[in-house]
């Protein structure tokens, strides 16, 4: 067996293809599951940590700049989350999602939005508000999701989640 042999050959989890997501708060989701309850996405990221890191000095800041610091942490810790590749191998791990402020995955994106919440409307930025039937199928395991935000879901999502045989909750 030649070197191509060794190393041309991929994992049997790993057939090259990735997961594909129209709607980012529902991607968020899957993420939390894999990278962060499963940690079986790596790298982890820990933006959020990085953010507190590189701005030891938010406490003497006033709010403008405070809030200038933040968003620009957002706007790249987003870009980061939105170009992340899943390998389409890992959807069977997804059984139930679960969408709560508590969430690694939002800190990491915005490790200061309840200090802010009115600037952020209640983390309205991390609503899913919508899912796709394409990217629904893509998760054959997937029976369950909890909603536990300042803002219901949407009963149209509720309907069609229903119709595809995915539980849902709502928790206050």
């Amino acid at each position: 067996m030649g070197l191509f042999g060794i190393f041309g050959k991929k994992k049997e989890s790993d057939n090259g293809e990735f997961l594909k997501f129209d709607n980012y708060p529902f991607k968020l989701l899957v993420i939390q599951v894999l990278m962060y309850d499963k940690k079986l996405l790596k790298p982890e990221y820990f933006g959020g940590d990085q953010f507190f890191e590189k701005n030891p000095d938010l406490d003497d800041l006033s709010e403008k700049e405070a809030i200038s610091r933040l968003e620009k942490h957002i706007k790249s810790a987003n870009e980061y989350f939105q170009s992340l590749k899943i390998p389409s191998s890992m959807a069977k791990e997804i059984t139930s999602l679960y969408s709560g402020d508590e969430l690694d995955v939002y800190y990491n994106i915005n490790p200061q939005w309840q200090d802010y919440d009115e600037y952020f409307e209640d983390g309205k930025m991390f609503d899913v508000t919508d899912i796709s039937e394409a990217e629904i199928k893509q998760f054959p395991n997937l029976k369950r999701i909890v909603f536990n935000m300042y803002h219901d879901a949407p009963a149209a999502l509720i309907g069609k989640l229903h119709g595809w045989g995915i539980e849902t909750e709502a928790e206050e």
